[in-house]
Parts: C-alpha cells; structure tokens; sequence
C-alpha cells in the first residue's frame, strides 16, 4: 500500500480548486468533479487560501496565529482534507483524488438552457399557481373527488390494471424527478436521476448535490419542483373528473378508473413528502430553511448519543463542532424522527398491509380453484402476486440491507 506523505511545517500544499458557498457561520466549500462538499470554518476556509497563494505549512500557522491568536492544529486538519480529495503535499496531487470517487456523469447535459427556464420561469410559476388554486377549490367544494385506498382495488383484470397504473406511476415518477433537474438546470446546477429507497419504499431520486454550489435562496425552488408538479398534475386530474361530472368532457368508466387510481397515488405521493423523517422533498426544504448542512444524519447521531446514555454498548460522539443554531434545530427535529417513524409503521399495518391482504385474499382464492376453472383469472392472479410481491419485497430488503450497513460496524467497535 502507498504511503501518503505527511504534512511538515516547510511542506508545501497543492489545493484543488474548489467552489465556496457562504452560509452563515461556516462556508460550503465543494469539489463539483467528483460531488464532495464540506461545511468548513471561515478561518479554515483561509488556511486553505494562504497554502493556495503558496504559503509553506508553517506561514500558514503563523498566519492564522497573527490573524485569532490561536495556534491551529494544520497537520489534523489538513490530513482530513487530504482524505477528502481537498489537498495534497506539493508533487502528490494525485493523493487529492479520492479512489472511491470517481468522475460525476450528469443526466440531460446538452438541454438547451431555455427549456428549462420555460418550465420554471415566473410565467411558468404563475400558471401553476393558477391551476393548483383550482384543484383546491374542487376538492374543497367536491371532496368526494378525492379517492381512498379503494381506487386502487380492481374487481377485475388485477394484473393489467395494476400494469397500466405502475406505468402511469413510473411516467408520473419521472415526471416529478425531471422537473427537479429542470428547476436545478434553471439555478445553473447539474443534476443526475437514480432510483433508491425510502424505508422499504421504492422511490425515483434526483442527485442535486451541486446545489450547495448556489446561494441558498436559489435551492427552494429546484427541492420543491417536484411536489409543484405534482400538485399540478393532481389539479388537472380533479379537473378532468369534475368536468366529466358536469358533461363538459367525456371519461368511459374504464378510464375514470384508471384516473381514480393514479389521482390516489398522487395523494400518496404528495403526502409521502410530509414524512420528514425521512429524506423527502420537504425534508431537504425544511433542512434548507433551517441552514442544516446534514440534519437527518446528525438528528440520527444525536439519539444514538441520548441513547449512549443508558446503554454502555452505544459509543457517543462528540457533535460540539456544530453550530448552536443548528444543534437547537437537531433537538426539537428529534421529536418529528421519532412520531415520524411511529407513524410510518402506523401506515403500514393500517393501509400498506391491509391492502396487500385483500389482494392476497382474493387472488388466494382464484388460484386454490386452479387453473382449470378460469384460466385467464389464475393467469391474472399469479402475476398480480409476484408483480406486488416483488416490488415489496425489493423495496423490504434494500430497507433491511440499510439498517445491516448502519448498525454492524458499530456493533463490531
């Protein structure tokens, strides 16, 4: 293995360029090449330019003792920028780049700059606001527009029913992620779409880790595209069914259904997003509002440490480096991660489960009569329990998977 020289005081540093961010009592500063960003101290942000400028290790310390009368420890500090791609001792800039992070390749890189800026202009915002008004107006004047859970309960034809709303899901899915890397591409930000998951729940992401590139006044839109879409689409489709209703337009039963059933999974959709114990589109908002750099994975720490307390087994880490401000946010965030997860689980015994039982229950029944009594019904059944079984299932063990990485390197300490 390569040792990485170290760091003396007549050593000169070679710093990658990086972007910088003011945010209040820190600084962003962020590696766009390979997506690594850091919440840094102003006055580490200006050792970093004195040892760009060309200052030795040691000017540098005489610099910052001149300017806080404090001598810092530079070899920590710039060890653990090193190790984050960061810097490098003069000669070994290779050292700077990080072998696990490779090169970031973005999504939609040649799209014409307008575009985006067609979709989320001021013109663009004000017509959604206009329909969004709308749709709230019917629902409140029509609430019995708004579907249950049993829109999504099909008597007939389970399977291809089910197809088709998993294939509106997933346009509607890449809909809401596209228009987050619009509104990012409107702020100047490059984006990228992926698929992960939410607790056991499959979800379509866009990696907008660049956006620590732009003031935060500019982040709010491009976090909240998504749910804006949303809203939209939801108002068009209450739209269309108040105005089959009247006999303004018409909507065959099949196609009410089918409208019924994606309306639905746009309230789920749209309600997902309160669950900010999780990382959801408000989540990043709330996050964004507040000027926390990481407020899931410190609120998580923070537990672990109130949890140290009565469990020797539970290792503590310190979390005084954080501001104040955001430790104040950290305490009170506590409470939503804890009534957050209670009330996922909640969810999931009373709407997720309940749901799949009555599936199971009457394509149970279709396939104990067996094929020879409706072949095309047992045909139906079969695939409707490895298609719901499957995306479940996938979405459960990516979950569990998770919850192994978090938990077994701690338990092994």
């Amino acid at each position: 293995m390569t040792s990485i020289p170290s760091f003396a005081e007549d050593s000169y540093v070679e710093v990658v360029p990086f972007s910088r961010q003011d945010e209040g009592e820190e600084v962003v500063v962020g590696r766009t090449d390979v997506g690594t960003f850091l919440a840094l101290p102003r006055e580490a942000v200006e050792v970093l330019d004195d040892l760009a400028a060309g200052c030795t290790v040691g000017e540098a310390r005489d610099l910052y003792h001149q300017r806080h009368g404090e001598i810092p420890d530079l070899k920590d500090f710039l060890g653990t920028m090193q190790e984050k791609g960061f810097v490098a001792v003069a000669g070994n800039l290779v050292a700077a780049t990080p072998t696990a992070a490779a090169p970031r390749k973005y999504h939609f890189e040649n799209l014409p700059e307008w575009i985006p800026r067609l979709f989320f202009g001021r013109p663009a915002l004000c017509i959604y606001g206009l329909w969004i008004a709308l749709g709230t107006w019917i629902a409140m004047r029509r609430p019995d527009l708004v579907p249950g859970r049993g829109a999504l309960y099909f008597q007939h034809f389970h399977t291809l029913k089910i197809l088709a709303v998993v294939g509106l899901s997933c346009v509607t899915l890449f809909v809401h992620e596209m228009s987050h890397l619009l509104a990012a591409r409107a702020a100047g930000v490059k984006s990228r779409l992926g698929i992960g998951h939410r607790l056991w729940i499959l979800v379509a992401e866009t990696d907008m880790t660049d956006i620590w590139t732009v003031p935060r006044s500019k982040r709010f839109l491009p976090i909240l595209a998504g749910p804006l879409t949303d809203l939209v689409t939801t108002s068009l489709l209450l739209c269309a069914l108040d105005a089959a209703d009247y006999g303004w337009i018409h909507l065959p039963p099949l196609a009410r259904e089918m409208t019924r059933a994606v309306l639905f999974s746009y309230v789920l959709q749209i309600s997902w997003q309160f669950f900010f114990f999780v990382r959801t589109d408000f989540y990043f908002a709330v996050a964004t509002f507040f000027n926390c750099k990481n407020l899931l994975a410190d609120t998580e720490q923070f537990l672990k440490n109130q949890l140290a307390r009565v469990l020797s087994s539970v290792r503590p880490v310190d979390q005084s480096h954080i501001p104040a401000a955001e430790r104040r946010v950290i305490r009170a965030y506590s409470a939503v991660w804890l009534l957050g997860r209670a009330g996922a689980l909640f969810l999931l015994f009373t709407v997720t489960l309940p749901l799949t039982v009555a599936y199971l229950e009457k394509v149970g029944g279709t396939l104990r009569h067996g094929f020879g009594a409706d072949g095309l019904a047992y045909l139906d059944a079969l695939m409707m329990t490895v298609l719901s079984m499957s995306l479940f299932g996938v979405g459960m063990g990516l979950w569990i998977r998770s919850l192994i990485r978090q938990w077994k390197p701690r338990a092994l300490a």
